[in-house]
């Protein structure tokens, strides 16, 4: 790999705080739609399919969260 000037290098690091941040917005929307469907599950005659969907997306989405949470810490500390 040829070896990146500090502009490129910046670039990227911005680049890559943009999706973190995307990301973060994407895994709390799935978190609350998570939420929502295991409602809308326990309402709907104990509907076992919709409680698992929406177990699955409310686990999803807080390790998304969590996800983009460390990369931040790495970003902050220079790691990355």
């Amino acid at each position: 790999m040829s070896k990146l000037t500090d502009e490129e290098k910046q670039r990227r690091v911005d680049h890559f705080r943009r999706v973190i941040k995307y990301r973060s917005w994407f895994g709390w929307v799935f978190t609350v739609v998570g939420g929502t469907l295991f409602g809308v599950g326990l309402q709907n005659s104990q509907n076992p399919l919709i409680m698992i969907n929406g177990v699955l997306f409310f686990g999803y989405g807080l390790f998304m969260v969590r996800q983009t949470k460390r990369a931040r810490k790495s970003l902050d500390r220079g790691e990355c």
